[in-house]
């Protein structure tokens, strides 16, 4: 209790800064919701839109919240709210770089999708599930995914969508390293994002056509698209990205060798980060400038740049940044033969690098140290630090295999993972269309043939009362016989549509508390329990994902055969157990003190109109048993009996936690 109010009043300090009151109310409602609180679909429509608002400011939040939207609106079988915040998943996950969960959610969502027919939704995923592919580097797919996207929008008469898909496509053919194509998407996506007001997307075209110039050398147009993105009017790009774009800009200006106009786009940057107390932009342009001063052999200056960039890296506790800059201070200062300055900003920043393990940075200072150390004549501790220097070489290469190898392995992994969900759909799809077709024919079948049989049971009642007295005892001996099949076909065909419509559907499974389940069926079978004056012990029972009516059916049929088939003169006993409980299932047991099963009749009980017993002893249909093998099968449950006449029978079912 104490952990939960903890983390409500976090989260409640969290929402405060991106939302509003009312944002806040139905969040923590969502958040700190108990057993029994109200949780209904326009909740949840209201905490996915607050969603929406604070992915911008929070994705670690949004993550948070979204996730457990998507659980909640699964415990109420909401479709809607498992597509929204499936949606909201793939998206945040993408972001933060987990593209095995961002794909499975975004499946997730399609597939609570197909129910909705969300056509805007579906446009949505698959453009989530094209980036996903994208960065895993099935390209193919990515493209597929994006053409069925686009196809979508077309239809919604969505061309803003549709260029912003241009805008990824066009990505996708940069890295297979066809660039004709990929200008083509990119020029498709700007003349559409030309016309429109979405500036952010506009840039971020700018931005890929000026780096696609750049790979292929052709710096002058590189140079041309990216002073496109200036052009944008005033106020429509934050300050930070314009301070990125302007360092973009210089460093072109680099390739071009011209040094002048590098300095002047990467100062303007400088100005922008300091307007705003951008410090992570300032000590990133004053490195810029650092380096430029330096190639210049204006090595002073160099350092005093690289002086105020560590500075701002301290001030924002950027490790990497503060370790890149002492690195750079060292060097300068090992040209210019100041040793022992560059020896203790050189040791610094191997020392923050062994910390962060980033080996690269590392290798790098431990290069210049075997070096420096040379030159001053040290030439034991140069030797250590090239020794140290092969051996990191060596782990790095065999980490770069051990990369490569991981990111085969989930690449393979996510094809045969997508490949069992195509096939697992499609089986799906027609199993789900086999159902409803056996449910329509069940209950249409149910309806036509009750009809003639409540005819036979009326007009047999009808010829018994207005003939009576015509008839003899053998007469009315018949007419009973008409009136009693009647009803027993009627019970019959009223049992075999319980039959054909159980059993556990995907789309209607949430937690279900079998507690409240033994509470309905008491209810249920109270007259019953009462005549026999029966003893029911249950024991504390757990949670399963499972439907309402199909436990009902399950637990009702199971108990009401021990009160049926109790012996004469002695109570009913009946025990509800839960036996085990390991990671999959749940072990339940039933257990009475009635007339039992030979064991040679134990498989029999189970199929569909078999009875034990003649009609004149127990009424029934056969039927209820086969109904409760149905209905733990379909959840990937087992159900089987163990039992000896005359003492008693014990019903074992596993029923799966999730």
């Amino acid at each position: 209790m104490i952990g939960i109010q903890q983390q409500a009043g976090a989260i409640y300090s969290t929402i405060s800064k991106n939302t509003g009151a009312k944002a806040r109310e139905f969040l923590l409602k969502v958040v700190g919701r108990r057993k029994g609180d109200v949780l209904d679909e326009e909740l949840i429509r209201e905490v996915l839109d607050k969603i929406d608002e604070i992915k911008n400011e929070s994705r670690e939040q949004a993550l948070e919240y979204a996730f457990r939207t998507f659980h909640f609106a699964r415990e109420i079988n909401f479709t809607e709210g498992i597509t929204h915040a499936g949606i909201d998943l793939g998206y945040l996950y993408w972001y933060k770089g987990d593209f095995k969960a961002s794909l499975e959610y975004f499946h997730l969502a399609l597939q609570s999708n197909k129910f909705l027919k969300n056509i805007k939704h579906e446009a949505i995923i698959y453009k989530g599930i094209g980036n996903v592919y994208l960065k895993i580097g099935f390209l193919e797919r990515a493209l597929k995914h994006y053409a069925d996207s686009i196809n979508i929008y077309k239809t919604l008469e969505n061309e803003n969508e549709c260029g912003t898909i241009y805008n990824n496509m066009g990505v996708v053919h940069k890295e297979k390293g066809d660039y004709e194509k990929a200008l083509s998407y990119y020029l498709k996506s700007l003349n559409i994002k030309k016309n429109t007001e979405d500036y952010k997307a506009l840039a971020n075209v700018y931005l890929n056509i000026g780096i696609l110039y750049d790979i292929r050398n052709d710096h002058e147009n590189a140079l041309k698209y990216l002073k496109k993105i200036l052009e944008i009017p005033p106020g429509k790009l934050n300050k930070t990205i314009m301070s990125n774009i302007q360092n973009s800009i210089g460093q072109t200006y680099v390739n071009l060798k011209d040094n002048k106009n590098a300095l002047i786009h990467i100062h303007k940057g400088l100005n922008i980060s300091k307007k705003i107390d951008n410090k992570a932009g300032m000590s990133h342009s004053y490195q810029e400038i650092g380096r430029i001063l330096e190639a210049g052999g204006e090595f002073g200056a160099a350092a005093v740049h690289y002086e105020q960039a560590l500075k701002n890296s301290r001030d924002i506790g950027s490790l990497p940044n503060e370790a890149d800059c002492l690195y750079s201070l060292g060097k300068v200062n090992f040209r210019i033969q100041n040793y022992e300055v560059a020896e203790k900003q050189l040791k610094e920043s191997y020392r923050i690098c062994k910390e962060l393990n980033t080996k690269p940075r590392l290798l790098n200072a431990c290069q210049l140290l075997a070096d420096l150390y040379y030159k001053m004549g040290r030439f034991r501790e140069s030797c250590d630090h090239m020794k140290l220097l092969c051996e990191m070489q060596k782990e790095l290469s065999n980490e770069e295999k051990t990369r490569i190898l991981a990111e085969m392995q989930t690449r393979f992994e996510v094809q045969q993972r997508d490949m069992t969900i195509e096939k697992l759909n499609v089986k799906q799809e027609v199993l789900i269309k086999a159902n409803e077709e056996l449910e329509l024919f069940a209950g249409k079948a149910a309806h036509d043939l009750k009809e003639p049989l409540r005819m036979m049971s009326s007009f047999s009642s009808l010829l018994s009362r207005k003939y009576s007295d015509k008839l003899d005892e053998r007469g009315e001996e018949f007419i009973a016989h008409i009136h009693d099949g009647a009803k027993r076909m009627e019970a019959l065909l009223t049992d075999m549509l319980t039959f054909a419509k159980s059993g556990a559907d995907p789309r209607k499974s949430i937690p279900v508390d079998l507690n409240d389940i033994m509470h309905i069926v008491k209810s249920n079978l109270k007259l019953a329990i009462t005549e026999k004056n029966a003893d029911i012990q249950v024991d504390t029972l757990p949670t399963v994902m499972a439907a309402n009516v199909s436990m009902t059916q399950l637990f009702q049929n199971i108990i009401a055969n021990a009160l049926k088939f109790s012996k004469p003169d002695i109570a009913p006993k009946i025990q509800i157990k839960l036996v085990t409980s390991d990671d999959n299932f749940h072990q339940i047991s039933i257990q009475d003190n009635g007339i039992g099963i030979s064991k040679d009749q134990h498989k029999k009980v189970f199929i569909i109109f078999q009875r034990l017993h003649k009609r004149s002893d127990y009424e029934g249909s056969g039927i209820g048993l086969a109904t409760c093998k149905k209905i733990v099968e379909s959840l990937g449950g087992r159900i089987w009996i163990d039992s000896a006449e005359g003492e008693g029978a014990s019903f074992h079912f596993l029923l799966p936690k999730s």
